[in-house]
Parts: C-alpha cells; structure tokens; sequence
C-alpha cells in the first residue's frame, strides 16, 4: 500500500469519527438540555407572569436534586457546542470552497450556548429564599428575554445548515427545507417572543438535531466531498 493510500485511508477514518462524535454529541446534548428543563418547567410561569408565580417558581426549582439537573444542563449545552462544531465542519466538506456559509452556522451555535450558560435562572433559585418581589422579576425577565435573543442565533444556524443541505446533499432535501423552515420560524418568532408561537420552530428544530444526529451514526461513510468547480475564464487569465 502507497504511502498517498494510506494517508487517504486515515483521512476517510477521521471523517467517519468525525460523524459518529457529532452524532452522539447531538443527542446526548439533546436529552441533557431538554430532559432536566422539561422536568423544572412543570411551575414556571408564562413570559408575562407576576412576581408571586415567579417567586413560587424559583423555590421550586431550589434543592440537590434541581442543582443535579442544572449541573447536568450545562453538561448538556457544552455537547451542543460540539455537535454544532462537529456539523459545520461536516457541512463545510460538503459545501465547498469557500464554506461560508457552513462556517456561519456553526459561530452561530456560539452566542445559543454562551448566553444560555450565564447561570441567572439558577442563581436566582440558588437565593429563592431571599428574593424580592423585584430582584425576582428582574431576574426571571432577563433570562426569558436571553432566551428569546438566542432564537435569532439557532434560526441562523438552522437557516445556514438548511442552505447548505439543499445545495450539496448532504442530507435529504426536505431535511434542508425544514431546517430553512425551523429558522425562518425562530427568527420570526423573536418579533412576538411573549407568544406562544415560539414552541413550533423550536421544538422542529431539536428534532432535526435528533435527526441528524441519528443519520450521522447509522452512516456507514464519511460525507461527500463538493465537487470543484471549472475555473472561469478570468480566473485562467490570472493563472
């Protein structure tokens, strides 16, 4: 076997790793994120809910077993970071030169999981004990309105995804139009974020992440690489 084989072969191996951790970074970072905040969401109040419901709701959230959760949360949101790290550049190979757009997504995936990481929600519950009526409100106001401005950082990282599926194949085109749908919706959304309209675009977009996330295990090959495209007649003048 020729050196240029075997350097080929590794190469093919590090992309087909490069999915299988995506792909279980994707639905570990899935079931970590949601699982825990589905469970502590059974009392939480609407965005527009007053200080009595938003200080009953931190102290119900308050103890070991929520801290366990919220530890496991943020275990959570790091693995996203990964799965989205790990997809862009899956994307990029798929994309091509430039992979802008691949590139976007994935910076996109930053802001969602820095801004969702600051810890106000859980500080507040941390102190629910000594919370007034005004610290409370302050406190749960911030972090529902945090939580909107991320929809616009998923709705870009689910736009540029989708963009990129649909132009290359790397996954089936109503996986990419779903995801440009996914998106638009999130980002629509942010314009009415005391709506329950935010529910739809969110909960299709953790399901593509599942998906994909599946589609990447069970893949038994790397993806496909962009095929290069003809110089233009400028470019050979250059050259």
């Amino acid at each position: 076997m020729s050196v240029r084989s075997t350097i080929a072969d590794d190469t093919r191996a590090e992309w087909r790793r490069l999915s299988r951790v995506t792909g279980v970074s994707g639905l570990v970072g899935t079931v970590l994120l949601l699982g825990p905040i589905s469970a502590a969401s059974g009392q939480e109040p609407g965005f527009t809910g007053d200080a009595a419901a938003v200080r009953t709701f931190f102290a119900s959230v308050a103890g070991t077993g929520h801290e366990i959760g919220r530890a496991l949360v943020t275990v959570g949101l790091v693995a996203v970071l990964w799965f989205s790290t790990g997809l862009s550049l899956l994307l990029a190979r798929a994309e091509g030169t430039p992979p802008w757009r691949s590139a976007i997504a994935g910076m996109s995936a930053v802001p969602f999981v820095t801004v969702t990481l600051n810890g106000l929600w859980q500080a507040a519950s941390f102190r629910a004990g000594s919370l007034d009526d005004s610290t409370a409100l302050l406190a749960f106001d911030t972090g529902n309105v945090a939580f909107a401005n991320v929809w616009v950082a998923m709705g870009s990282f689910a736009g540029c995804a989708g963009w990129v599926v649909l132009r290359s194949g790397f996954a089936p085109r109503w996986a990419g139009w779903l995801a440009v749908l996914a998106g638009a919706g999130l980002v629509v959304c942010r314009f009415v974020w005391v709506s329950s309209a935010w529910f739809f675009p969110y909960a299709l977009f953790w399901l593509l992440v599942i998906a994909v996330s599946m589609r990447l295990l069970r893949s038994a090959r790397p993806p496909g690489r962009a095929q290069p495209t003809q110089p233009s007649p400028e470019e050979e003048e250059v050259r």
